[in-house]
């Protein structure tokens, strides 16, 4: 990240609370013990205000600086970065809002420090761009039924919202995750990112305050996908800062080398200096791509709140276009990186107390969110014939 878009003393700030926070990363794996105590850690200690106006209690975070702190904190612990997805592309969405009074309630809950989770996506028989959770008008008010997959920091939520069908119009609900017949299920069963939370939150006959309901505007411009997909990336490049800082710490720490060796010691191994230096550079490529995204992330906000309609649909695009190319830049490097960590030492760096599989495991969970092939396609056909690039994935069967 360029000096122009990230304040280093705000880095510096959280570094001490993301090391404490770190240091217990692979036992809460190891234990899969959810961390509610590490999420309470960070709101008492502002970061999930660091994008809101000073005027609300926040920071006033730039995206660039936003994502670095993001990346920072996925390097000591990736869940933590993750789960809070919704919460920061809620915030972000709220900021770039027209002026209004629910728009300033808004602010103000997440300035008291709400968290907001995610129940979007869902394992049903709805087909792709339909959905089954459904809002219904009853004699008794609004009422909220259906079951949600995927419901990423939802378990750790004070808010989620909730992506709904009403009289066959998609909208979107605000709705407490403690309020009756809300149920949140800690089923999440992948072999990485295992204390997202994103498990199962079903939905029976919630009551729904009408004011929190939100009607989608198809029209409304927003680079809301391009965000979502980078707090993904921006988790993934932190992953491979780890790896490289692991690599680094068992190199130093270790006493043996191979009797092929081309040194006495490890540390004195050119080889495995190269590897070490390789894996540098992966991470170093992921650095820059994820700047480059969230730079035209930027432009995308500045010109948005500018309101000239030309200019965002130009960085629109090309938010959309570098989010993209990002994808294919970040995600083959670090999954390259968290294979060829294993090159730094011999059978002791698969002993499970070092946990050093974690990184490939949990870089390949996030990766198969929005598989890269796909991508790559869709930029060749941007570029060959001028197709845009599509913007949100459906959220529809999962």
């Amino acid at each position: 990240m360029s000096a122009t878009t990230v304040d280093r003393d705000l880095v510096a700030r959280f570094a001490p609370l993301f090391d404490e926070l770190g240091r217990g990363a692979v036992e809460r794996e190891r234990e899969r013990r959810l961390p509610y105590a590490e999420v309470e850690a960070l709101r008492e200690a502002g970061f999930t205000r660091v994008t809101l106006p000073r005027e609300h209690g926040g920071d006033a975070a730039t995206h660039g600086e936003f994502f670095e702190l993001l990346a920072e904190l996925a390097r000591r612990d990736p869940n933590l970065a993750q789960l809070f997805r919704s919460h920061f592309s809620y915030l972000d969405r709220t900021l770039h809002a027209p002026a209004s009074a629910d728009r300033e309630a808004r602010l103000a809950r997440l300035a008291d420090g709400a968290v907001v989770g995610n129940a979007s996506h869902e394992r049903s028989t709805a087909k792709v761009g339909s959905l089954a959770t459904r809002l219904t008008e009853t004699p008794e008010g609004l009422r909220l039924n259906g079951t949600k997959f995927y419901s990423t920091g939802t378990l750790f939520a004070d808010l989620v919202g909730v992506a709904a069908e009403q009289d066959g119009e998609f909208v979107s609900v605000l709705v407490d995750t403690g309020a009756p017949g809300v149920d949140r299920i800690d089923d999440w069963t992948g072999f990485g990112q295992r204390l997202t939370g994103s498990g199962t939150t079903v939905f029976t006959d919630v009551a729904v305050d009408p004011s929190t309901v939100v009607r989608r505007e198809p029209d409304r411009p927003s680079h809301g996908g391009a965000f979502v997909q980078l707090v993904l990336l921006a988790a993934v490049t932190g992953i491979g800062r780890a790896i490289v800082d692991d690599a680094a710490g068992f190199v130093r720490a270790r006493t043996r080398t191979y009797s092929h060796g081309a040194a006495s010691t490890a540390q004195g191994d050119p080889i495995v200096q190269e590897v070490v230096g390789e894996l540098s550079a992966k991470s170093f490529a992921a650095d820059a791509a994820l700047a480059a995204a969230t730079t035209a992330l930027e432009r995308s906000s500045s010109a948005i709140l500018d309101g000239d309609p030309e200019r965002i649909r130009a960085q629109l695009a090309a938010v959309e276009l570098a989010t993209a190319r990002a994808q294919l830049v970040i995600l083959p490097a670090v999954l390259d990186a968290a294979t060829a960590l294993f090159d730094v030492g011999g059978a002791s760096a698969v002993e499970t107390h070092l946990a050093l599989d974690r990184h490939w495991r949990n870089a390949r969970t996030i990766a198969s969110h929005n598989p890269a092939r796909f991508k790559a396609r869709a930029i060749g056909d941007h570029l060959v014939n001028g197709t845009p690039i599509v913007s949100w994935w459906s959220t529809g069967e999962a």
